[in-house]
């Protein structure tokens, strides 16, 4: 039987995983809330911003800064999404901020720690930017073309390429009825996936937080992966959802963060990885 409840026995806090924006989540649950890397809205009830963030709001405002410069450099934005998994993890390895951070802990190893939590802020920054994009240009009601073109550029779609093969190819990315796919789907796209974001989203949320996963290919990646996934009985659910259960099945697990990252082994790179977590997801 999975515990539902913390080690003294109090109802957890779920956080949605791996949507990190209210407005690009697919279904919204009630009681279940987004974890805020320092973004939100101070207040907002929707989110859950840890206390104990590292990056000081200078930092922070640095970092948006060089994103900003970067999002208008970049042609496709799911280049965006790879920066986080460039430099070892220090997506602006090739900037100034990066090489003072190198100096720093040489001069200093025990910053290095310090630094980890910093990146892990910083990943889960840069993703929650990549999701604020997207809903900008679908609200903005330039998505049709932009998302096309990048589409296409990101499948190596060339002007010159058969205009039958083009439009096969791009049609099969929209829904069945012609439209363009919700913020929800086009911010799965674009944002880092979601094993990458599980390391900086484990280190980031408070520990007193586990979970909720509706993606139903994340979920079954995980129940597939023999890591303790059980059936929640439906007595537990006010316990989880105070706020009204969701309409579907859960499966419920404690794994550490390196197993559901798909490790056999704990990494010394990101010791929080060791701690368990409650995850809860619906089931596939």
């Amino acid at each position: 039987m999975v515990s539902m409840t913390d080690a003294s026995g109090n109802a957890l806090t779920l956080l949605h995983f791996p949507c990190l924006t209210p407005a690009v989540s697919s279904d919204g649950v009630p009681g279940v809330r987004f974890l805020d890397p320092g973004l939100g809205e101070p207040g907002d009830p929707e989110l859950l911003r840890p206390a104990d963030l590292p990056l000081s709001q200078e930092e922070l405002a640095g970092f948006l800064r060089e994103f900003e410069r970067l999002r208008r450099e970049t042609k496709n934005p799911k280049d965006l999404a790879l920066l986080a998994g460039a430099g070892g993890g220090h997506f602006f390895s090739e900037t100034s901020f990066a090489v003072r951070e190198a100096l720093e802990d040489q001069l200093n190893p025990g910053r290095v720690a310090l630094r980890r939590a910093k990146q892990a802020q910083l990943a889960l920054c840069l993703a929650a930017m990549i999701e604020h994009s997207v809903l900008e240009l679908a609200e903005a009601g330039s998505l049709d073309e932009d998302f096309r073109k990048d589409l296409a550029e990101s499948l190596g779609i060339e002007d010159g390429d058969d205009d039958d093969d083009t439009a096969m190819v791009l049609a099969a990315a929209f829904s069945s009825d012609g439209g363009l796919p919700t913020p929800a789907t086009l911010a799965d796209e674009f944002r880092p996936p979601w094993r990458q974001l599980l390391s900086p989203f484990w280190a980031i949320a408070p520990v007193e937080t586990g979970l909720f996963i509706d993606d139903p290919e994340i979920a079954a990646t995980l129940q597939d992966a023999d890591l303790g996934f059980d059936d929640v009985a439906p007595e537990a659910f006010p316990a989880l959802f105070p706020g009204g259960s969701p309409d579907a099945p859960l499966i419920a697990a404690r794994p550490s963060g390196y197993r559901l990252a798909g490790r056999t082994r704990p990494d010394p790179e990101a010791p929080w990885l060791d701690m368990t977590r409650l995850v809860v997801a619906v089931k596939p």
